[in-house]
């Protein structure tokens, strides 16, 4: 027994300091690496005015005559590791307005994209946790569901997010999704603004191959900030979609005052 204890303090200790040294370490700023991933990514307009009315008046929104831009993004991955943890099979899914860039980088529409977001959610309970801590809005869905089923000519593409918690935002995805094959870099930043300051988000990835050939429909609730937004509850078909996959992706969370 005395064998057995002096086993077990030891590592709860160590497990401990790992832990307060985790914390200390998303106190500061989180790092995030994404392996073997797909995502899905829908563009669609919404009226300028609302979307001004989500998001602080530091940003400027990107509007063409068809208006402001609301993005959709859901990605898979099978493995997500926060800050040196273990890896884990997890999902994100965020709801944005598309935005100028903020500071100046990710400029090029082609390799790049800046969101504020107006949700987030994931499974991965160190990410959502460490985002809270920066202040994002992250929130728990344990039931996030993402799925690719091989068909005769396409694949059969089913996305459903309900977070837990009152006052969250349920949304779906349905539709067919071709595999990718148009290769590019690309890096994504999103960014939110709290009392803690401002985040941004950047997802950098060396090598991510598209498909522009989806056809999702997207479904939400009509009494909810997104459906307002839309003015009902469903985008038939986006205006701009595309389906991505990756083999590795590197986010850094920063903070700034």
């Amino acid at each position: 027994m005395k064998c057995t204890i002096g086993w077990i303090i030891p590592t709860l200790l160590t497990t401990a300091a790992l832990q307060v040294q985790a914390d200390e370490r998303e106190a500061r700023g989180i790092n995030v690496a994404f392996t073997d991933c797909t995502e899905f990514v829908g563009v669609t307009p919404v009226p300028e005015s609302k979307a001004r009315a989500l998001v602080p008046s530091q940003y400027q929104l990107v509007v063409d005559d068809a208006g402001a831009k609301l993005v959709v993004r859901i990605a898979h991955c099978q493995g997500v590791a926060v800050n040196n943890r273990p890896a884990q099979a997890g999902t994100v899914a965020h709801l944005g307005i598309m935005l100028y860039s903020p500071d100046g980088t990710g400029t090029d529409p082609n390799t790049a994209i800046n969101n504020y977001t107006l949700t987030y959610a994931s499974n991965v309970p160190a990410l959502v946790n460490g985002l809270r801590k920066q202040g994002v809005p992250a929130q728990w869905d344990g039931n996030l569901t993402y799925e690719v089923t091989p068909t005769s000519a396409t694949n059969e593409f089913y996305a459903a997010v309900s977070p837990d918690g009152p006052g969250t935002i349920t949304w779906f995805l349905h539709g067919a999704v071709t595999e990718p094959t148009i290769a590019s870099e690309f890096l994504a930043n999103w960014w939110s603004y709290s009392k803690k300051g401002e985040v941004k988000m950047a997802t950098s990835i060396g090598q991510i191959y598209f498909d522009f050939g989806s056809t999702v429909s997207f479904f939400t609730a009509r009494d909810s900030v997104i459906g307002d937004l839309l003015g009902g509850n469903s985008v038939a078909n986006f205006a701009l979609s595309f389906r991505g996959k990756f083999s590795s992706g590197q986010m850094a969370v920063t903070r700034t005052r």
